[in-house]
């Protein structure tokens, strides 16, 4: 058998999950839940629900701009087919996309702030949202023009 000592100090390092042989009750879990939650975010008013809308079909319209206006450069100035399929005029697809990516990444991070709208505040997964509408919208509009 066990001292009433050790008993006590195994029950503290147990996290006193068990109180004299009984465990925490609901109450106890509850407390213990709610100082472990992150603190929550204070609700937005209206002016800045309206504001974070706004920005965001600014984003979408201005990156779906790009990727058409990107389309049609594309198609005159890389509009013909080199010797191979695989590639356009003399340089191939891929390296067109990836200059098409670079290219209007840097336009949009440095004309934002003319649009009034945040771009410091972006994070990855925006970059990565904008870039996708710019580059779907060059493949559509490119396949388009050449067909």
């Amino acid at each position: 058998m066990q001292s009433k000592d050790s008993m006590a100090k195994k029950e503290k390092k147990a996290g006193n999950k068990e109180v004299q042989g009984v465990e925490a009750g609901p109450q106890e879990k509850q407390n213990e839940r709610i100082a472990k939650a992150p603190p929550k975010a204070k609700p937005k008013s209206a002016a800045d629900r309206r504001k974070d809308r706004i920005d965001g079909i600014t984003k979408t319209v201005y990156a779906a701009v790009l990727g058409v206006i990107a389309g049609f450069a594309s198609y005159f100035l890389a509009g013909a087919v080199g010797t191979n399929n695989w590639q356009i005029g003399v340089l191939p697809w891929h390296f067109v996309m990836m200059s098409v990516i670079l290219i209007t990444s840097i336009i949009q991070r440095f004309t934002y702030s003319y649009l009034k709208v945040d771009a410091a505040s972006f994070q990855t997964k925006d970059w990565l949202y904008v870039e996708f509408i710019v580059v779907d919208l060059w493949l559509v509009t490119w396949t388009l023009l050449l067909n």
